[in-house]
């Protein structure tokens, strides 16, 4: 088994900000991440480094009093990591993330969170629309298949349109059928998916976006991505996750001093 990190640079951006999430939603009340599946995945990556004990495969431990719990998931987990209390930890993160370097690596890691942030907040927003229509939530995760293998590169507010379009048509299929077919349905809203996306991405239409009424992610990760890893702010949902992005929006910030978050 490989001995956990000594340092925060030794846990690195990654682990680090796996850590300053799950920390962060249990000080705020708020959800790790924007599905569980990504909560998931960032505590067993924090388990596999020997930061973090969990229960897995399991969510819970039966009768433990020293076990903590994810506020929203309910995810149950021990801090075991020897080369940091626990206490204040939070802070040491928060300052570790706001001065990762710029450099070509930590423009290109962000660009990977902002990239792995979107699709779960675009298959969050897919959940919310088929629960919405009585549909299983459980089809979201068809989306990850459409990013994959199509290659597309767009804003989330407008990956959350085709979803909320998919998720309709789905639903005028159902309507369409003396016995409504799930199977059928399923296939249908992701190859209306797959339809949107291609002429989303091409440019074909305009004004396909959703943005949240709410500028500010509501999960921890989200929080810690928009306030000290990017300056991205409100912009986080409308650009598209690029590295471009990044050079071009830390420039402005270092030319101008403001910051898009705090505006």
């Amino acid at each position: 088994m490989t001995p956990p990190p000594e340092t925060l640079d030794d846990l690195g951006l990654q682990g680090c900000f796996a850590l300053g999430a799950l920390l962060l939603a249990q000080s705020r009340r708020i959800s790790v991440a924007p599905t569980r599946r990504m909560s998931l995945g960032l505590l067993g990556l924090l388990r596999e480094q020997g930061v973090i004990d969990t229960p897995w495969p399991e969510a819970t431990w039966p009768l433990d009093p020293s076990a903590e719990e994810t506020p929203i998931e309910r995810l149950q987990w021990r801090y075991v990591w020897p080369a940091y209390q626990r206490d204040g930890l939070l802070t040491d993160i928060e300052e570790f993330l706001d001065g990762v370097a710029r450099d070509d690596y930590g423009l290109a890691l962000r660009q990977r969170l902002w990239f792995d942030l979107g699709a779960a907040e675009a298959e969050q927003f897919f959940e919310a629309q088929l629960s919405k229509h009585r549909f299983a939530p459980a089809w979201a995760q068809d989306l990850a298949f459409v990013i994959r293998d199509g290659g597309y590169m767009m804003p989330i507010a407008q990956w959350r349109y085709c979803c909320w379009a998919a998720t309709r048509h789905g639903a005028s299929l159902a309507q369409q059928m003396a016995v409504p077919n799930p199977n059928a349905i399923r296939e249908g809203i992701f190859a209306e998916l797959n339809r949107r996306a291609q002429r989303v991405s091409m440019g074909d239409w305009g004004n396909c976006a959703f943005a949240p009424a709410n500028p500010r992610p509501a999960n921890a990760a989200g929080k810690l991505f928009t306030t000290l890893l990017t300056p991205l702010g409100p912009q986080f949902w409308t650009l598209p996750p690029s590295i471009d992005q990044l050079i071009c929006l830390t420039t402005s910030r270092l030319r101008t001093g403001r910051d898009p978050m705090h505006e």
